[in-house]
């Protein structure tokens, strides 16, 4: 689920939750950055879309549980900028 406002879209959020897990992934698209508050531990599996069907999502991008990605959209509805509830690493810094 990608969240922002329509008439600012480099201001967005991407959520992937797998609720079965109780892990999820954020990723903050101005900068590639993703949320950190867990250790890598398994990959995930979201329903992305009936045109794409399931898809899984690597561990080290799924690192925060379902309760923190509800707090983060939350702070992210509230202050439309980057939540600061976790710590966040950019893209170039995640090892596949």
């Amino acid at each position: 689920m990608t969240n922002g406002p329509a008439d600012q879209p480099t201001l967005r959020i991407d959520i992937d939750i797998d609720v079965e897990a109780d892990r999820a992934a954020v990723r903050w698209l101005p900068d590639g950055s993703y949320a950190v508050d867990l250790d890598p531990d398994a990959p995930i599996t979201v329903y992305e879309s009936p045109d794409t069907g399931l898809l899984d999502i690597p561990a080290d991008l799924a690192r925060v549980n379902t309760a923190t990605a509800r707090e983060v959209i939350l702070e992210y509805v509230a202050t439309g900028r980057c939540p600061a509830r976790v710590s966040w690493k950019h893209e170039e810094q995640h090892a596949s």
